[in-house]
């Protein structure tokens, strides 16, 4: 059914970006870290290739100081994927992986 509009109107539209943390599927025991931009809170991606826990880890001072979130660590009995909203702001991101089985991690950050 189609619809009529009269007068003026403003779509809008959220803005995002994303970045690989890790270069596809890959052993991230030694752990993994990327820069967050000015965002109050970003999705991370998970994909996993076995059974694995990942820690996750924010800092708010560009590297200098960790903090391990209450969301850590994202725990998979076996392959999987997940996907977890942190509301954090952070200028850091580092994931560690409890074991050498392959992981994939991406963030989206809304700006």
């Amino acid at each position: 059914m189609a619809q009529e509009s009269f007068g003026d109107f403003t779509v809008r539209k959220r803005a995002a970006s994303e970045s690989g943390l890790t270069d596809g599927e890959e052993d991230i025991s030694g752990s993994v870290e990327t820069e967050v931009g000015d965002v109050s809170s970003f999705t991370l991606y998970l994909g996993t290739e076995g059974a694995v826990d990942v820690e996750v880890a924010l800092s708010p001072d560009g590297g200098s100081t960790w903090y391990v979130t209450p969301e850590s660590p994202v725990q998979f009995a076996e392959a999987g994927a997940d996907i977890i909203h942190i509301e954090y702001n952070a200028s850091r991101i580092r994931l560690t992986g409890s074991n050498g089985t392959a992981v994939e991690a991406q963030i989206r950050e809304v700006v």
